[in-house]
């Protein structure tokens, strides 16, 4: 008389298998909705313990602004409210991989600074809707990006431009 075949041996397997492949994407892919609005960033490295205070007063000096359609802009602020430096990709940035790459052309209130100046940033979801940004050209700067609570039409200078 043959017994019924356990088959619960079977079964662990199956679920380590499907724990170990959650944790492997535990590096989420990062969407260009994730992404979308007005953000600053950290002081001096990565930082997932900043108050609102002091994002706000982070905001207040700096913003990076990406768009739907990707297109990204960086704004140094200075104390009388104009820009100091404005990096802007006039045309969309790459993201793929984490990873967003840009031509970016850099000015001041004077004068252009660069014009097609590649960039690329490394980015890793940090929780709580906080982003870990490396820089991978460049400074080698890493910092996390907080959402700022201005939208992009209020912070971009992209439609102003021509009066700039």
């Amino acid at each position: 008389m043959s017994r019924p075949v356990n088959k619960s041996h079977l079964f662990l397997p199956l679920l380590l298998s499907i724990f170990t492949s959650s944790l492997a994407c535990a590096d989420q892919r990062i969407t260009v909705h994730d992404l979308i609005g007005v953000w600053t960033t950290s002081d001096q490295g990565t930082n997932h313990a900043m108050t609102a205070e002091q994002v706000r007063s982070n905001c207040q000096s700096f913003k990076m602004i990406i768009h739907a359609d990707l297109r990204v802009e960086a704004i140094t602020l200075g104390d009388s409210g104009g820009f100091l430096f404005w990096a802007v990709a006039e045309t969309p940035c790459m993201l793929a991989d984490n990873i967003l790459a840009c031509r970016m052309n850099v000015y001041t209130e004077k004068r252009t600074l660069s014009e097609n100046k590649p960039v690329a940033w490394s980015l890793k979801a940090a929780g709580n809707g906080l982003f870990d940004s490396k820089t991978l050209i460049g400074s080698d700067a890493e910092d996390t990006m907080y959402r700022c609570a201005d939208t992009v039409q209020e912070a971009s200078l992209i439609t102003s431009k021509k009066q700039i």
